[in-house]
Order: structure tokens, then C-alpha cells, then sequence
């Protein structure tokens, strides 16, 4: 990295002990840096081209921006790509693989393995690939074959789809015709049982838990509650009245689901009408007078609202971290993370450790307290939390000024570098605007530099020597500077 600060430089030796940015920067067009955590960045052409590495290994390649980017992490084990995202992207972690262009997707689990799983879909036409077993599978859609892993199911098997459609997860199998229409769901143990011909009847059986049917759904509804914790009946005749009555709960609906009265142990429900007026008490406390007010509370948790869904508050705690948050949909949303001081008990006053703010779509702001670590954006046009592909391919083409911090470094970037100002420790400073002005110091002020119009007039100074350069030309050595004797050396 030291010879790129120095490039241009003239070699003299007390040169190249100093770390000279002036000549590396660029702005815009090309720049040579080493940003406030460590990474060794080279930037050209504003955002669109960038190339760096931290201290830790990772590397970013973007050439240009939004067309290509990946990030490399070898500790981790990762690498990303992303190819004008969302259009394409891919991923390897460990020994698995996957990809995504469009609407086709590729995910290998071992890549080491020849027999390992993986699949290849083109959404919704075409499917294949090999189960973790070894057993292949393939499927043309609408026409039939068998898919694995989908939809939350083990495996599917089709014909004709929607003529025939049969699906299983771990040991529940459904079998539907003309789907939804006809429908038969089972176990080998017979726990579970269920049939539909929708929407003329339906019957659902679970062992050890319910026993439900529906007439002209949903015209006729009853349950039987077999559950330990919770027996009884309940019916619907919608949309005319309904009847909860458990050994944990009873109460009544009238033009369900807009009336309805609940009192049971652990939760009780008034809803009068839903849901304008919505009320909880128990386990859980609720209270919603929708759209207008809403407030929950649910262990730690708490929240409410205000014009839903335009405002909403939140609380929340887990172990010694607390978490507040205020959002003003879309437009804010304010993050807050406290939690008591290191060696103090867990019922000592909280202090703010972090914080995250975004004003969509002007500026976003995020520190960590316990990392040292500080970051503004402006702008910052993704509504929401950023994804790491979006910081990779479009959050710089919009990031006209960036200021990070950690510890006592920190980075001002304008522009893509039309303005820098950097600081690092011991006070080490630079700052430039491209292409009028730049001037840097070392830590103690030990050296210093400064040029206009990038060499129009320059001027270097270290312990030893002193030099001087006009119009672009070689540079010219001046009298060494002669400190006071027991005093600071002067400066210009």
C-alpha cells in the first residue's frame, strides 16, 4: 500500500518514511487510500469501480457498478457475486454452492461431492436435481414428474396438475384431485386424518387434539377439542353467530368475526366490532382502536401504534440488552440498543451502546458503541435495511457523502472523493478538493505536505528536508528547517 501513496513521489529517502496521500488522491477519477478500518481501497471513476482488502482477508471487486460485484471472505469460507442485482447472483459457503439468474436457480450442498444433493429449477416450468439419499427427481410443469424440498414440503408428485397432486412431509401424505376441490390427508399411525370436498364438506381429525368438520363452507363450522389443556366445543353458523366452550374458556361471536366475547383463564377477547375495537387481557395484553390507536404487551415485548400503520413504538428486552424503536412508515425509523455497564448487575441503570436512524430516503446513521464504530450516509435510497447486495452494487451510486469512524480514525468522502478528509491516530490529517487544493500532515506534525492544482505549486516538508515545486516540474530542494533549540520545530 506504501508504494501507491508514493507513486510519483521522488525518491528520497526521508520521503519514504512519510505517508504521503496527496499524490495517490485523485478524487473522482482514481484514488489510492486506506480507509478508517484497515481496508486498502482503489476507486476509479467515481463509485463504479472500486478494488479493496481488510486486514482480516475479505476482498471486494466491483467493475463497474451495478454490472459486477463480489465480495471474498477466506475465513469465513464465502464468496459472493451479484451480476446487475437482483437479475443474478451466487454464493459459495463451505463446500456449498448456488446461484440465481432470473427466474433459475442452482444449489449444490458439497461440491467436493459427486453424489451430494442438488437442484436446478427454471421457475415454474422445469425441475431436477438429487435428494439426500441419491435419489434423482424431475418434473415439466403443468404435465408431471416429482419435485423435492418445495413449498415447505419433503416431496411432490403430480400429473396433469391441477388433475392430480400428491405431497408428503415426514410422514404426513396428501393426496389432492382437481386441487383445491378434493383432498385427502393421512399418517400410518392414523393420528391424523383429514378430507375435503370444498367446499361442500370437510373433515379434519387430530389425535390427542381436535376433531373438526365444515358444511358449505364456510356457512357451518364445529370443532371437539380433545387437547389435556383444552376440552370442549365450538361451532360458527357464519355469518350469523358463533360458540366457544372449553373447560379453559368460553364465550360468544355474533356476525363473526366482528363480535366477539371471550373470557377464558389465560387470555380473554373482546372484539366489538373487529377490528375496530379490539381488547386482550391475560397472558397478553392488547388494545386496538383501529386505525386510530394500538397497544400490546407480550412478556418483554410492548408495542404500539398510532394511525396504522403510519407510526409504530416498540420495546423489547433480552437478557441484559434492551432494544427501542420508532418508525414513521416509510419515511424514519429509529433503532436503540442499551444494556447496563460491563461488571455492573443486571438492574443497573441501561446506557446506550448502539443506535441505527435512517430518514428515507435523505440519510441513515448507525453506531456501535462497544465497537467504536460510526457511519453517515446521505443519501440512502433502499427503504429499508440494507442487504449486503445492495451495498455491494447500488448503495454507492447513490452515496454522494459518506463519513465513517472507528476509534480514532475517520474517513469524509464528497462525492466519490471530490472532497476527502481523513484523520488517524496520533492526529495525522489529510484533506483535499479535487483538483484545487490537498494538504496532509503526520502524526506530531513530524511532516507535512500541501499542493494546488495537483503540482501547480507544491510544497513537502519532513525533520530533514524541505522542497518546493512549480508547474508540474521536478522539486526543488530547500534549506533544511533549524529548530529553536528546546522548542518545536516552526512550521509553515
Amino acid at each position: 500500500m506504501a508504494a501507491l501513496w508514493l507513486a510519483g513521489v521522488a525518491g528520497a529517502e526521508e520521503e519514504a518514511r512519510a505517508p504521503w496521500i496527496v499524490e495517490s488522491d485523485w478524487g473522482p477519477l482514481a484514488t489510492w487510500l486506506e480507509d478508517a478500518d484497515g481496508n486498502e481501497r482503489f476507486r476509479a471513476a467515481g463509485p463504479l469501480w472500486e478494488h479493496a482488502q481488510g486486514p482480516d482477508g475479505r476482498k471486494l471487486t466491483a467493475f463497474p457498478r451495478p454490472l459486477w460485484a463480489r465480495v471474498e471472505d477466506p475465513v469465513a469460507g464465502r464468496d459472493s457475486w451479484d451480476c446487475l442485482w437482483p437479475v443474478a447472483s451466487g454464493k459459495t459457503f463451505g463446500a456449498e454452492k448456488s446461484w440465481r439468474v432470473g427466474l433459475s436457480y442452482f444449489l449444490d450442498e458439497d461440491r467436493a461431492d459427486a453424489k451430494s444433493q442438488y437442484r436446478f429449477w427454471l421457475l415454474p416450468l422445469w425441475f431436477h436435481g438429487r435428494d439426500d439419499d441419491g435419489t434423482g427427481y424431475a418434473a415439466l410443469w403443468p404435465l408431471g414428474g416429482e419435485i423435492r424440498n418445495i413449498l415447505w414440503k419433503d416431496r411432490i408428485r403430480f400429473a396433469l396438475w391441477p388433475l392430480w397432486v400428491r405431497s408428503e412431509v415426514n410422514d404426513v401424505r396428501t393426496t389432492d384431485v382437481l386441487w383445491p376441490l378434493i383432498s385427502r390427508t393421512t399418517t400410518p399411525d392414523g393420528h391424523l386424518d383429514q378430507f375435503r370436498v370444498f367446499p361442500f364438506y370437510a373433515y379434519a381429525k387430530n389425535e390427542r387434539q381436535h376433531v373438526k368438520r365444515t358444511v358449505l363452507w364456510p356457512i357451518w363450522t364445529q370443532a371437539r377439542y380433545t387437547h389435556p389443556k383444552a376440552q370442549g366445543t365450538a361451532w360458527i353458523l357464519f355469518p350469523l353467530v358463533g360458540r366457544v366452550d372449553l373447560d379453559t374458556q368460553q364465550g360468544w361471536s355474533f356476525l363473526p368475526p366482528l363480535f366477539q366475547f371471550i373470557r377464558g383463564e389465560q387470555l380473554s377477547r373482546t372484539f366489538c366490532p373487529w377490528p375496530f375495537y379490539q381488547r386482550e387481557t391475560g397472558k397478553r395484553e392488547k388494545l386496538a382502536v383501529w386505525p386510530l390507536y394500538g397497544y400490546r404487551k407480550d412478556g418483554e415485548m410492548r408495542r404500539w401504534y398510532w394511525a396504522w400503520p403510519i407510526v409504530n413504538h416498540e420495546r423489547n428486552r433480552w437478557g441484559r440488552q434492551s432494544r427501542v424503536r420508532w418508525t414513521v412508515a416509510p419515511f424514519y425509523n429509529n433503532v436503540t440498543m442499551s444494556a447496563p455497564p460491563r461488571g455492573a448487575g443486571a438492574e443497573a441503570e441501561p446506557e446506550v451502546v448502539g443506535n441505527r436512524t435512517k430518514l428515507w430516503p435523505l440519510y441513515s446513521r448507525r453506531y456501535d458503541l462497544e465497537e467504536g464504530s460510526y457511519r453517515l450516509r446521505l443519501l440512502d435510497l433502499w427503504p429499508g435495511p440494507v442487504p449486503p447486495p445492495v451495498e455491494r452494487s447500488w448503495a454507492p451510486l447513490w452515496t454522494v457523502v459518506d463519513y465513517r469512524a472507528r476509534g480514532e480514525a475517520s474517513d469524509l468522502d464528497v462525492l466519490w472523493g471530490l472532497y476527502r478528509a481523513t484523520r488517524r491516530e496520533e492526529g495525522a490529517r489529510a484533506f483535499s478538493l479535487f483538483p484545487l487544493w490537498g494538504h496532509e500532515r503526520t502524526g506530531g506534525d513530524a511532516a507535512r505536505r500541501w499542493s494546488v492544482l495537483k503540482g501547480l505549486l507544491a510544497y513537502d516538508r519532513t525533520a530533514t528536508t524541505r522542497q518546493v515545486r512549480f508547474l508540474w516540474l521536478g522539486r526543488m530542494r530547500l534549506a533544511p528547517p533549524v529548530p529553536a533549540a528546546g522548542s518545536p520545530e516552526e512550521t509553515p
